[in-house]
């Protein structure tokens, strides 16, 4: 097992490891706080549906994904400010039609 650390690619992938889990730690500790589980769930599946168009036209399946993620996220964003500029509807319940 410690001969396997001596390898670069190894020592890369566990400091990848150790900081993905320090950041993701972090927003997920945020996320739960400020009750935004709709919203991450809704843009985390939409992840999916950019993995479907980028195969249905060819597109490299990251480019998709980014851009359908990115595009959807926005599009939540203005919805929740657009109702909550409205009325007075907490904002889970404008998050999760949504989702």
């Amino acid at each position: 097992m410690i001969e396997a650390l001596q390898l670069e690619f190894m020592q890369n992938a566990l400091l990848a490891g150790l900081l993905a889990s320090i950041i993701c730690g972090i927003i997920g500790t945020l996320v739960v706080v400020k009750r935004v589980v709709f919203l991450s769930g809704g843009i985390a599946h939409a992840a999916y549906g950019g993995i479907g168009l980028a195969f249905f036209w060819g597109w490299p399946f990251l480019l998709g994904v980014i851009s359908f993620t990115l595009v959807m996220a926005f599009g939540f964003l203005l919805s929740f400010v657009l109702q909550s500029l409205r009325s007075k509807i907490s904002k889970r319940a404008t998050l999760n039609p949504a989702t």
